[in-house]
């Protein structure tokens, strides 16, 4: 959804005064509880889920009649309003909307301090698309966001809101930058995982820690599974390296079953770095070769010593 988000409104931004009148289709269709609405302007597209309760004039009945029937609803934003019109059956509807600007807006986001160029009717098409409002503006702004208007968009496309920011604050992270929120954002840095993260001991993360926990699919059941069967040195940035080279959980499980118990993260990187699988340790014990030493199987791994090599030698 982000990404159709982003493509319209980079779509747009680039549009001319001289683009064709703002109307086209519409589509509309029932999502769970929610809505998902797609609109076609131009050679633009955009599709977003959103509440049946953010249309005016619409109601789950109307959406859901048995049979076909007309319809004609808004959807008003601070940029602007969206007239539909068109026909609604079972859950689905179809048809054609006209978008109005509000001329108006442009002179709100001057009172509240924030510079952009003239705004054409197809940036504001863009900025009601995602509903850039001023009341959004100014929380964000209480809260140390004051931006320029791409940054707000940014914030709306990747659904940095208020309430998003004001609980990473309350975990601590006080001071982040808005390139910094919107990369949380991306990469799913969420309020939860965060605590999820701090229950299992991991406190006061640096923020682009966090993000590269994401990256790489660090979990607190990843790092607990490590701890349980006795990993030792589960810093940050040993538990990043170990998703790095495919250090899981069942690779250590089937290294214990095997006798090598409470391995260091290093012992662990460097042996999937060069190679040094269960497999491996198994082939040499059948040739004879048994509790071989962590740092020797690397070394052998290192130099091409495999259980077909020793068994050649002997």
């Amino acid at each position: 959804m982000r990404r159709w988000l982003l493509f319209v409104y980079l779509f747009l931004l680039a549009s001319t005064v001289d683009a064709s009148p703002l109307r086209g289709t519409w589509h509309l269709s029932n999502d769970d509880r929610r809505v998902q609405l797609e609109l076609s302007y131009d050679q633009s597209h955009y599709g977003h889920t959103m509440s049946i309760e953010e249309f005016r004039g619409l109601s789950a009945a109307d959406l859901n009649t048995s049979t076909e029937a007309p319809a004609k609803f808004q959807l008003v934003r601070e940029a602007g309003t969206f007239d539909f019109s068109g026909t609604f059956a079972g859950g689905d509807g179809v048809g054609r909307f006209n978008f109005t600007p509000d001329p108006s807006y442009t002179s709100r986001l001057r009172s509240l301090g924030v510079s952009s160029d003239e705004l054409t009717d197809e940036r504001l098409f863009s900025l009601a698309v995602i509903d850039v409002s001023s009341a959004f503006i100014r929380e964000m702004q209480s809260l140390g966001y004051r931006e320029s208007l791409d940054r707000y968009v940014a914030f709306r496309i990747h659904g940095a809101t208020p309430d998003f920011v004001r609980q990473m604050q309350s975990l601590g992270y006080n001071n982040l930058s808005s390139d910094r929120i919107v990369a949380f954002r991306i990469h799913g840095v969420t309020p939860d995982y965060v605590r999820e993260l701090k229950a299992s001991g991991y406190e006061n993360i640096e923020s682009d820690q966090l993000i590269a926990f994401r990256i790489h699919g660090v979990t607190p059941q990843f790092a607990k599974d490590l701890r349980d069967m006795g990993v030792r040195d589960l810093s940050a940035d040993r538990l990043v390296a170990m998703r790095i080279h495919g250090v899981t959980s069942d690779f250590v499980r089937e290294l214990r079953d095997l006798g090598y118990r409470n391995l260091s993260s290093d012992q662990l990187v460097a042996m999937r770095i060069h190679g040094v699988s269960t497999q491996f340790i198994r082939e040499l014990a059948n040739a004879g070769y048994h509790d071989v030493p962590v740092e020797k199987l690397v070394e052998m791994r290192i130099h091409g010593i495999d259980a077909d090599f020793v068994r050649k030698v002997k």
